[in-house]
């Protein structure tokens, strides 16, 4: 007898035989055995009967009395009702009885055991993919309505909803979107014939700030079958808002503040050399300067900062002298480095670097001497007194590989949001900020910042920056 349906990705069947047959009686083993489970029914009643209570997955008549009635009867309850009806060829009248009921399937009363395993094996498959694709109706459906955010299946051709979700119908007006589907009305002709067409099978469209119902969305438009289309809508106002803010926030501090730093600065310098004070006032004055000049290099930071996560800033890139860059942000440490009695000592490919030293990069040199600043600035503080901080610096092929070594260990605790905003450990007037703005500054210029720490090695910090092309 041949294997019937033992491949694993099929399930057993639950077969109601409603009549006696030969045939099927010989083969129960083997159905059994494929891990179908088979009941047999002798009159209507008990088809009836067994039928509302197993609910089975096929159901064969053979021979059965009134089993056109009695299968009337059970599509009447489940229209779906999947049946086989074993024909006798002398009976034309009974087949075209029959044949005016949909998805049912034949098979003659004396057909080979082969021919009977084959037809099960068939509708086994069916059945199998029915299944299957019933359970991922299911989770789809679940999966976009759980979205809080509108998702909406359109037809290509009308743009009507085929199915929205539950954010859909709560957050956009329209209730019945047949006559008005969704966002169309403030997408011109032109870019909806761009989007709902099929010259370019199965892309993805993005549209970002699309005003609609008073709100700014982000839409996402992905082709996902022929002429249907995923549209989902995250509403953005409040982000676009927040923006504004933040670029108001850099005109304010850009125009009020720095401006009038400066002026400060510039004062202070006329009073050191100029007025020709006494040392307690030259002392004060010098302060002063000290602290608007540090005042002007936060301000411009905090500047870097927003226009580097808004995407704003435009760097200006040229090919400079990495080693002039990092000495100039070596020389921003002189008073941390002489308050802990650092050594800072750079090396070039291994050997001590010269002030004629040259290692030509590619990038905008006032943020990259930003960069490094910070980073050295985080391993001088976090290296030991009377310890040295070692630059390595080495040419590869397209970058150039900076790594700040120091005998510190970074905490367990931070290792995994080093580079992230805020993140700070055991500084009294750490921002958090410096290691953040450095990665920034190093992927706007087509490079990055990685480390590596143990408690034996100690901290080293390796920056890429491009070479020039």
């Amino acid at each position: 007898m041949p294997d019937c349906c033992q491949d694993e990705n099929y399930s057993g069947l639950n077969i109601l035989v409603a009549g006696q047959n030969p045939l099927i009686h010989s083969l129960m083993p083997g159905l059994y055995e494929a891990g179908h489970c088979v009941s047999i029914t002798i009159t209507p009643k008990e088809t009836l009967f067994t039928y509302a209570s197993q609910q089975p997955d096929l159901i064969v008549f053979a021979d059965q009395e009134n089993s056109v009635s009695t299968f009337t009867a059970i599509r009447e309850v489940n229209p779906e009702a999947e049946a086989m009806f074993m024909v006798d060829s002398q009976k034309p009248e009974f087949i075209e009885t029959i044949y005016a009921f949909h998805q049912v399937s034949f098979i003659p009363a004396k057909a080979t055991q082969e021919c009977f395993l084959s037809a099960i094996n068939r509708f086994q498959k069916q059945a199998t993919l029915k299944k299957k694709n019933e359970a991922d109706a299911k989770l789809y459906d679940l999966i976009l309505q759980s979205l809080p955010f509108p998702a909406l299946l359109l037809c290509g051709k009308k743009m009507a909803p085929i199915f929205t979700n539950k954010a859909a119908r709560r957050e956009l007006p329209h209730k019945d979107f047949t006559d008005h589907p969704p966002f169309m009305e403030n997408l011109s002709d032109d870019l909806c014939y761009k989007l709902f067409t099929d010259i370019e099978s199965y892309r993805i469209h993005s549209l970002e700030s699309v005003p609609a119902y008073g709100r700014y969305w982000d839409l996402t438009i992905e082709q996902v079958a022929p002429s249907v289309f995923m549209l989902l809508a995250i509403d953005t106002t409040d982000q676009r808002r927040q923006m504004q803010f933040r670029e108001e926030m850099e005109r304010i501090t850009r125009h009020d503040l720095r401006s009038p730093t400066a002026t400060i600065v510039g004062l202070s310098r006329v009073l050191e050399t100029e007025a020709g004070l006494e040392d307690e006032f030259l002392n004060i004055a010098e302060i002063l300067r000290k602290t608007s000049e540090r005042m002007i290099r936060q301000i411009d930071t905090s500047l870097t900062l927003i226009r580097l996560e808004t995407g704003s800033l435009k760097t200006e890139a040229y090919p400079f002298n990495l080693y002039t860059a990092i000495s100039a942000a070596v020389g921003d440490l002189s008073q941390l480095v002489e308050d802990k009695h650092l050594e800072i000592v750079s090396l070039l490919d291994g050997e001590p670097a010269q002030e004629e030293s040259t290692v030509v990069c590619f990038g905008e040199a006032a943020l990259i001497i930003t960069m490094f600043s910070n980073l050295l600035k985080n391993a001088a503080e976090a290296a030991p007194e009377h310890s040295r901080i070692t630059i390595s610096i080495r040419e590869e092929k397209d970058f150039i590989i900076t790594e700040i070594h120091n005998v510190g260990e970074i905490p367990a605790s931070i290792r995994n949001n080093f580079f992230d905003r805020y993140t700070t450990y055991g500084k009294k007037n750490g921002t958090g900020l410096g290691t953040y703005s450095a990665r920034l500054i190093a992927k706007a210029s087509g490079g990055d910042i990685s480390f590596t720490t143990s408690g034996e090695k100690g901290t080293t910090l390796i920056t890429s920056i491009p070479k020039p092309q």
